[in-house]
């Protein structure tokens, strides 16, 4: 983990001084692209500690988005009002997300939209980089492309999350003429169609990639083989998104899909604090302390517990919130509970696990009538996960989706779904507006940045 992070530093670092060292000390060196000056080092025929140099760049630079200004969590857990930020520093968290007045493209909560962009052209740069590699074997440029590939494809899901409708760039490979914005369909088609092509790269390849993952968030998951199981259980999620019943099944076969093993089995962020240039998970707040940036749980979760059984206390409420000795309380909002899904700084994020691939798998079984195995799997999720009985309610489609989403909703709590979720069924009207000027939003504002491009290259 230390070369993990401190490799994601030293790639501009190393690439600066590799431009220099010809030049005389007060010389000025040619640079072709002002913005990004140290590309062309590694694009050119880098060497195999370039190569691992750009990887781990890759891997590392997919954590920014959960940890800027806007942290990707809080700001779908806002939306998706599974939680609420009670800043004391910071008003607009509880107001103009909430939905007090229009949203401000220009804001620091924008701000995991550039971050995940700037993984996604990190990927970029590592297949550009891979394809001119003379120390790589065909076969070790195939695995790598399909690494990148896939690590572009997720970058692109999350800036697609945010944006829904407004839909994201696709053609990007020339950061300096990137194509136009299109519809979240096509967005959607273009990171099904990136995580196929990973699928067969990461297929047709070495057994080995010629760079090494972090010991951390992908372990199990560090070999060609074992990463395409990776890349299928994304493409499962990215099928039910685009309504593609059947494909969640086709995907989930060949992913790590499993109803025996561990539900918290995949690939995840990881921290490690107190190792140099390391940090920790920003979303854990110990209970009962009071940061000026406070995150409490929205009162609607609070009331879906009810919902969730009549005969105990369900698992998941009891692990993934708290309540707190003394609440906090601004803007007319009132937070008893506390998240404590993060219980320490060396918590990981779940990039996608296994409870959310038994979720799919029920969500595949309602969405094509195959009513009794979709029981079958929530009640996998309510006897394992919550440790509450079977289902008892109405067997029919209407019932079992308002049970899935339920579930969805107490499994996956602060991991980036219910916004989504909510979204994706047509049912953002049903989110909780926790006082009478808030209202709900659908997509984040395009970035101020690409209004600006596309004002100034029509």
């Amino acid at each position: 983990m230390i070369r993990f992070v401190h490799t994601l530093r030293l790639c501009g670092v190393a690439a600066a001084l590799l431009l220099t060292s010809s030049c005389a000390f007060f010389e000025t060196p040619e640079v072709t692209d002002p913005n990004n000056p140290d590309v062309e080092v590694f694009v050119n025929n880098p060497s195999l500690s370039q190569i691992q140099a750009l990887a781990s760049g890759t891997e590392a630079s997919l954590r920014l988005g959960y940890q800027g200004q806007g942290p990707y969590l809080n700001m779908t857990g806002t939306f998706g009002r599974e939680v609420v930020v009670l800043a004391s520093n910071e008003s607009r968290w509880y107001t103009e997300l909430l939905g007090t007045r229009d949203l401000d493209n220009a804001a620091f909560y924008n701000s995991a939209y550039n971050d995940f962009a700037r993984c996604r052209r990190a990927a970029q740069i590592l297949r550009e980089s891979a394809n001119t590699a003379a120390v790589l074997s065909a076969e070790q440029k195939q695995v790598t492309q399909g690494f990148a590939h896939t690590m572009e494809a997720i970058s692109e899901l999350y800036m697609l999350n945010l944006q829904g409708e407004n839909g994201i760039r696709i053609d990007v490979d020339n950061p300096l003429r990137p194509g136009p914005f299109v519809s979240y369909t096509a967005s959607l088609d273009h990171i099904r169609d990136l995580l196929d092509q990973a699928n067969t790269e990461l297929t047709g390849g070495s057994a080995a990639f010629p760079f090494t993952l972090t010991t951390g968030g992908f372990t199990g998951f560090d070999t060609p083989a074992t990463f395409r199981q990776f890349n299928r259980a994304l493409a499962a999620r990215v099928a039910a998104y685009r309504q593609d019943w059947a494909g969640i099944t086709t995907n989930l076969a060949q992913s790590f899909y499993s109803e025996t093993g561990s539900l918290t089995l995949g690939p995840s962020i990881a921290y490690t604090p107190g190792q140099p240039l390391d940090t920790g998970n920003p979303y854990f707040q110990a209970l009962n302390s009071s940061p000026a940036t406070l995150v409490v749980v929205q009162r609607s979760i609070l009331q879906d517990t009810l919902r969730l059984t009549t005969t105990g206390r369900d698992a998941r409420v009891r692990t993934k919130m708290a309540r707190r000795a003394t609440p906090r309380s601004l803007g007319g909002i009132n937070g008893t509970y506390q998240p404590t899904v993060y219980t320490s700084n060396t918590a990981r994020i779940p990039i996608i696990r296994n409870e959310e691939l038994i979720l799919l798998a029920a969500e595949s079984a309602i969405q094509r009538n195959n009513l009794p195995e979709g029981v079958r799997l929530l009640n996998l999720i309510r006897t394992r996960s919550g440790n509450i009985g079977p289902y008892t309610g109405a067997v029919t489609q209407a019932a079992l989706i308002d049970e899935l989403l339920l579930q969805r909703e107490f499994s996956l709590f602060y991991e980036g779904h219910r916004w989504v979720d909510y979204r994706r069924y047509n049912r953002l009207a049903q989110l909780d507006r926790e006082l009478p000027n808030h209202q709900v939003f659908a997509a984040m504002a395009r970035p101020f940045a690409e209004v600006a491009w596309d004002a100034a290259n029509p």
